[in-house]
């Protein structure tokens, strides 16, 4: 977070601030500072400096404090001019606090001009860190506790500024523990009373929220609770029944409310309390939905608790100045690695291993809608019954629930919340992510990894006495000089080999630790530090010859080959030198001095080393989650270099980085085949050696001593690995875990079946390898498939989604679904039958004549991974140059009319309606028929 600066100012630059805190045992305490601002000059001579600004501000007074007794290096991205001028160190000078009674915008865009002086109007936040490092000479912020004042909006609490009591100057001591907070997950259920077929979002003054559930935590309690909407008003309230869910059995209170205001009011009243608000999409979809029906119902003594801030490219709501935390956010940045989609029941299936109630929320709408609607159906435990009296649209009985069941409903989504909540320990990671920058939890979670990174620079930087001022910083990531260098219109990125495609036993896995920070750190890449030259620019720079020299070069599967960098018969790892004759670009770095971003990223290093050691022994997760902050801070080092978007960026430093990682994976696979060993499969930073001795990698890091900080760790050992291709393999952990890398990973239960049926063939290496027998698997693994397709809601069609700007259509189901939920954009959806049909004005289930049926397509759920069966297979079995067109004859349209004749034979002697699903044109469908049962087909399709 980045406060605003106040409006009103005192002449000499001072500001109010006013702390709000909550102490470890729960008590509130405020108090008020006054803090003077000033400006930021690193510079040899003072007093010239203020005899200037006294010439441009005459009359003001000034008077300057030397930070701390260190000397500053400045950091400026100009290394390509300084080879020329031949000005390659810049020398270290005092860094001074220079107080003014003037206008400091005034004053700070003059400095700003001499390179000397920093000042942003958004940074007195960042001044006040730069102060408090310097007094304690430690990280400044660990927080516990802030609230944003009315009088200093949005001001973030430093826990070192919190008194032992309020009249007490003196700080206290940095703590880990933290106060008992409240949070309170909510989520809601929305339904357009119209009774129109659209997305109730809110804005539409016909729309209601009919259902909120709230799940309130703290350190010794959890309370759940479900406020609903009637639809019958002015009857006894409903009892509700624990839910039976997974292994648990949940209790919650439930309240009854005859008006959607009496709802939002209990609703807003029961979170009060809470320090912390969270929920799932709620940024996009509740909060603006609450907001919404506040200002139709004219609620204005709630409204006006609602408020919203600007992060980044976000504007995020705020209610009474709590702390709101969006999950859905929060996977999609800092927890997304395998995770199939971003839906809660993606989430939370592959999290925490549970799903949400398996009926459809839009059911909910037939609940207050249909006149049938009683009492006592309010009770009813009859799914069928509910569902026959209430005919809900376009969903099966299936999908359908009980009222109570639709309750449960809802309070299980903001329980998943809490339990997601609480296993990522969110709060507490992004605490951590505020501390290293001296931000909130709001700004921490929303903030960009580059905007992010310049905050740290301008606080870390001054900590670890470099001068740091991002003004002069410009995105460089133009690379028209480097287009000869570049290969399908972008620089050559990481390496990929594949030996060759089979079975291997007895795999050692050794990967590099944090490769491309440590090549960063130990090559001394920076802005003022690196370029990269032509052949012909080297050649005439005296300057550059003097500093080391790395050729860049592309590289291919011949560099695995045969060893094109000249090092074969070394003891040691070297890159190789630049070559005129062959080397149309080199990488030029000044290595004689220390540069910022090495210092930035070997501080971070040692410092998640210490978290590390620390959560080893005491598990606090504090220290767990700092170390995890670091990780994603230096592991987005590369990516920010090498961004369009990012001011930090700059081409050079990551063509530099991507280049020296393949020099150092290219030398050790040739180190180890030198010793006799072969390597079956390198990737990016890891290498797979088939028979190494050892569960070390002692050798290869004694081969690579002399590059600092790089180095190369055992990870495990598989008993089998399966090389298919390029990024897709299996391997066999010594458990007997089967691990599939490279698949798909949106699956239904169907490819799941077919996966694991063909891979328990395939991996058993003491089988037959009969090609027969590879074609019996093939077929009857389709034949299962098919007789489980019978119910095409359980193995929905996947399709990948578009962003909503890109449909023409405004009334496809995918379109509609979108609308409700905009976090599926450019995700594997899966879709069923009843949203097949685009060709009328509504979603709606698609019957059709048999006279209709072109043909069956089954493969539809499971187009994307057929190609990895067919390897697997063809690598056990057959052995085929081309296998795919021979399976693709069991598995094509022809083929597939022979499994339909039978129900046209149904048709023609009985004359009743048979349903199919089917592709026609270019959407999506299915099957059913589950009343035809015919012993002429080979082996099973229907019952």
């Amino acid at each position: 977070m980045i406060p605003k600066p106040p409006s009103k100012r005192t002449h000499d630059n001072f500001i109010t601030v006013q702390i709000t805190c909550l102490t470890a045992n729960g008590k509130m305490c405020t108090f008020y500072r006054r803090y003077e601002e000033w400006i930021g000059v690193c510079t040899g001579n003072i007093r010239r400096v203020v005899r200037k600004m006294k010439v441009c501000f005459p009359g003001c007074r000034v008077r300057y404090e030397r930070l701390g007794n260190k000397l500053y290096k400045k950091v400026l991205p100009y290394f390509e001019e300084r080879l020329i001028t031949g000005k390659l160190h810049y020398a270290a000078k005092p860094f001074y606090k220079l107080y003014v009674d003037a206008c400091l915008e005034d004053v700070g865009q003059f400095f700003d001009r001499y390179k000397i002086a920093y000042y942003e109007t958004a940074d007195w936040l960042v001044r006040i860190g730069i102060d408090l490092c310097a007094r304690y000479d430690s990280r400044s912020f660990y927080y516990k506790w802030y609230k944003v004042s009315k009088k200093s909006a949005h001001l973030l609490e430093s826990f070192r500024m919190i008194p032992e009591r309020t009249d007490s100057p003196d700080m206290i001591p940095e703590r880990t523990d933290s106060p008992d907070w409240t949070v309170a997950a909510f989520d809601l259920e929305t339904v357009p009373l119209s009774g129109e077929n659209r997305v109730p979002t809110g804005s539409d003054p016909k729309d209601s929220i009919v259902m909120i559930s709230v799940v309130k935590w703290n350190k010794t309690s959890v309370e759940r609770h479900l406020l609903y909407l009637t639809p019958c008003p002015k009857t006894p309230p409903l009892q509700p029944n624990p839910i039976d869910y997974d292994t648990q059995r949940i209790e919650y209170a439930s309240v009854q409310y005859d008006t959607e205001r009496q709802l939002l009011k209990g609703f807003h009243d029961l979170v009060g309390d809470a320090h912390v608000l969270t929920g799932y999409n709620i940024g996009q979809f509740d909060f603006p939905c609450l907001f919404a029906r506040l200002f139709w119902l004219k609620m204005k003594d709630v409204l006006k608790d609602y408020s919203s801030r600007t992060i980044g490219d976000d504007i995020v709501t705020t209610f009474r100045n709590k702390i709101v935390i969006d999950m859905y956010k929060y996977f999609r940045i800092f927890s997304n690695y395998d995770l199939p989609g971003f839906k809660l029941d993606d989430v939370a299936k592959a999290k925490l291993g549970r799903t949400k109630i398996p009926i459809q929320s839009t059911g909910i709408h037939s609940w207050y809608v249909s006149e049938n609607v009683t009492r006592p159906l309010l009770d009813s435990d009859d799914v069928k019954e509910c569902y026959e009296l209430l005919k809900p649209n376009r969903l099966k009985v299936d999908s359908f629930g009980t009222f109570k069941m639709f309750l449960a409903y809802c309070v299980i989504d903001s329980e998943l919340v809490r339990q997601l909540f609480e296993k990522e320990t969110a709060l507490h990671f992004l605490i951590e992510r505020g501390n290293l920058n001296g931000m909130d939890v709001g700004k921490a979670l929303h903030v960009g990894n580059s905007n992010y990174l310049k905050e740290l620079m301008k606080t870390m930087g001054t900590f670890l006495g470099y001068f740091v001022n991002v003004n002069f910083f410009e995105n460089q990531t133009d690379g028209q000089k480097l287009n000869p260098m570049f290969v399908n219109g972008t620089y050559q990125g990481a390496l990929n080999y594949v030996k060759r495609r089979d079975y291997f036993k007895n795999v050692v896995v050794m990967d590099f630790t944090s490769m491309y920070p440590c090549s960063l750190l130990s090559a001394n890449l920076c802005y003022g530090t690196c370029t990269v030259l032509t052949r012909e620019e080297y050649a005439n720079s005296p300057n550059a010859r003097s500093l080391a020299a790395i050729p860049f070069r592309n590289h291919s599967e011949e560099d695995f080959e045969k060893n094109t960098n000249g090092s074969d018969c070394e003891e040691f790892f070297r890159y190789p030198a630049f070559d005129p004759e062959r080397d149309e670009f080199v990488i030029v770095v000044n290595q004689n001095d220390e540069a910022f971003l090495p210092r930035l990223v070997s501080y971070f290093l040692n410092v998640r080393k210490y978290h590390q050691r620390k959560y080893k022994r005491s598990k606090d997760v504090y220290h767990y989650n700092s170390q995890l902050n670091i990780k994603i801070l230096i592991n987005s080092l590369y990516g920010i270099m090498a961004s369009k978007d990012s001011c930090l960026a700059k081409l050079d430093i990551a063509v530099a980085i991507v280049t020296l990682a393949r020099y150092q994976l290219l030398g050790c696979y040739h180190k180890v085949t030198r010793d006799g060993y072969e390597v079956v499969y390198a990737d990016t930073d890891s290498l797979m050696v088939k028979d190494y001795p050892v569960d070390d990698c002692d050798a290869l890091n004694a081969f690579l001593s002399r590059l600092q900080h790089v180095e190369i760790k055992f990870e495990e050992r598989f008993e089998r690995l399966l090389v298919l291709s390029k990024k897709k393999y299996v391997f066999e952990r010594r458990s007997g875990e089967w691990i599939a890398k490279g698949f798909q990973k949106k699956v239904n239960d169907l490819v799941k079946f077919m996966t694991d049926n063909i891979l328990k063939h395939v991996m058993n290496t003491d089988a037959d390898s009969d090609p027969n027998e590879g074609w019996i698997i093939w077929v009857e693994t389709l034949l299962e498939a098919k007789y489980r397709c019978r119910d095409p809601r359980k193995y929905a069609i996947s399709r990948k989604t578009k962003s909503l700007s890109e449909y023409k259509s405004t009334t496809c189901a995918t379109v509609k679904m979108l609308q409700k939920y905009p976090e599926k954009a450019g995700e594997f959806i899966e879709y069923t039958y009843s949203r097949a049909d685009v060709s009328v004005k509504e979603a709606t289930k698609w019957i059709m004549d048999v006279d209709d049926v072109e043909y069956l397509d089954f493969q539809q759920l499971f187009r994307n991974q057929q190609k990895n069966w067919i390897d697997l297979l063809n690598v056990k079995f057959w052995k085929m140059s081309n296998p795919y067109e021979a399976c693709r004859k069991v598995l094509n349209a022809m083929t597939w009319k022979s499994f339909v004749h039978a129900e046209l034979l149904y048709y023609f002697r009985t004359g009743e309606r048979v349903m199919l699903l089917v592709e026609k044109g270019v959407k999506y469908t299915f099957e059913i028929n589950d009343h035809v049962l015919n012993q002429k087909r080979r082996k099973v399709v229907v019952k």
